[in-house]
């Protein structure tokens, strides 16, 4: 996993569960949840009305 950031999303993909970054700074770690190292989550693209 690269950088965690403050305010970065993660979320476990088996089990549902999200986190929040709320550290300060950038750490280069990986966070684990049921035997698997968390995902970051993407950005959801906002669709624009016509």
């Amino acid at each position: 996993m690269g950088k965690l950031k403050k305010g970065q999303k993660l979320a476990c993909v088996p089990c549902g569960r999200e986190v929040v970054v709320s550290s300060c700074g950038i750490a280069r770690t990986t966070v684990w949840c049921c035997g698997r190292p968390m995902t970051a989550q993407a950005k959801r693209a906002v669709k624009k009305k016509k």
